[in-house]
């Protein structure tokens, strides 16, 4: 890849896009997995332990996302400096109807930058948080479901999580739309549809993961 097409404006917004895609596909998968919370404790542990077991593809996988993710957060700030600099007096009339920016696209840097702390944080309360042993067919593995219960018991947490999920609904909903038109990956007369199932994918990954949590504060246990 040629840094003359790196430094334009449509390759540092496919090298976003490209990098947002992959961590849509992430963010689902995760949330498809931390489901298995509702199973049971040796499902979710399983689960867990299948996915860190293997050190040399876990760190790889770590690695890629910390990357795409780098990657994706450079260049966000990178267009968004340039795009304020282009305009840099505002409209002193925002259009509206059809031509209209959603609230998701125009709070894009803003929820990123909050999704940002959150992932921050969240790393420090699961990836590097208590360690719990558990039983799982005579082996040791680590007790994810009981790090994951004993922090959603609390109501602040629990608050500051689901208020980050709806964040990322709204950041999610416009991402994968904007990803796919970035990429000519939108079929010709479609956009409409693509524009509402980006929506539905936004949100299904949001409540998915707050689940768990509402699950759990509700019970008390």
């Amino acid at each position: 890849m040629k840094s003359g097409y790196i430094c334009s404006s449509i390759g540092k917004k496919q090298v976003m896009a490209i990098s947002g895609l992959a961590w849509c596909g992430f963010v689902l998968s995760h949330m498809l997995g931390n489901l298995l919370y509702l199973v049971s404790a040796s499902a979710y542990n399983q689960y867990g332990n299948a996915i860190t077991s293997n050190k040399p593809v876990y760190y790889t996988i770590e690695v890629g996302l910390l990357i795409t993710f780098l990657v994706h957060v450079i260049f966000a700030i990178w267009v968004s400096i340039e795009n304020s600099n282009a305009r840099p007096v505002a409209y002193a009339v925002s259009p509206s109807g059809k031509g209209a920016a959603s609230f998701a696209s125009k709070t894009m840097k803003y929820s990123g930058i909050l999704i940002f702390v959150f992932l921050i944080l969240h790393l420090i309360k699961f990836r590097f948080g208590t360690y719990y042993p558990f039983d799982l067919n005579g082996a040791e593995v680590r007790d994810l479901h009981r790090l994951m219960t004993e922090a959603f018991l609390g109501a602040g947490y629990t608050a500051w999580y689901l208020i980050c999920l709806t964040v990322l609904g709204f950041h999610l909903s416009h991402a994968l739309w904007s990803s796919l038109q970035t990429l000519s990956l939108l079929p010709s007369g479609k956009e409409k549809m693509f524009s509402c199932l980006s929506s539905i994918f936004g949100w299904a990954v949001a409540i998915g993961f707050a689940l768990n949590p509402i699950i759990i504060y509700m019970r008390g246990e």
